[in-house]
């Protein structure tokens, strides 16, 4: 009886860990997104304006920032630095997939970062605002679609992941 008990205890609240667990990442995209937008406008001012190297660029641009992307930037910085011969595009890719388990960007956003980091130092100055401009307009329509998104399949991880572990345990019962 008391073994059943904590099973179907048990049960529960995996199901509902599940559906808490997928709902939160559709949470944290629009707010990665927009931490991008803020990250990417600061590292347009910080190479245009006062001509940082794109290391020290990447590192500045997330001061204030706490969260996944501030560990993008600061990673690819460090790669970078490191090694000094791969692109911006193959640092971005390699700290992405380095951090692929705290982000919660999906192929639109990551294709964005990796065709800004081709471009990153291969243009000049005017063109590099112009890309970035054009970068975070195009996270910013991401982002709406994100909240979209957001709303509509949040609750519905949760109530599933809470009525699917309840069906379980009538099932099992």
């Amino acid at each position: 009886m008391w073994l059943k008990l904590i099973g179907c205890v048990l049960i529960i609240a995996a199901g509902t860990g599940i559906g808490f667990a997928k709902a939160a990442r559709y949470n944290e995209r629009p707010r990665q997104i927009r931490q991008l937008i803020g990250c990417l406008t600061s590292l347009g001012s910080y190479i245009n304006y006062i001509s940082l190297p794109l290391p020290e660029a990447l590192i500045r641009s997330t001061r204030g920032v706490v969260g996944a992307v501030p560990a993008l930037f600061c990673r690819t910085a460090a790669i970078l630095q490191r090694q000094g011969w791969l692109t911006p595009r193959e640092a971005f890719s390699q700290a992405m997939k380095e951090n692929a388990s705290i982000l919660a960007l999906e192929n639109p956003e990551i294709e964005l970062l990796l065709a800004l980091g081709a471009n990153l130092g291969s243009l000049n100055r005017e063109e590099q605002q112009k890309y970035l401009s054009m970068v975070q307009d195009e996270l910013r329509k991401i982002e709406l679609e994100a909240v979209k998104l957001r709303e509509q399949n949040v609750k519905m991880y949760c109530y599933l992941g809470v009525c699917g572990s309840l069906a379980l345990v009538i099932l099992l019962v």
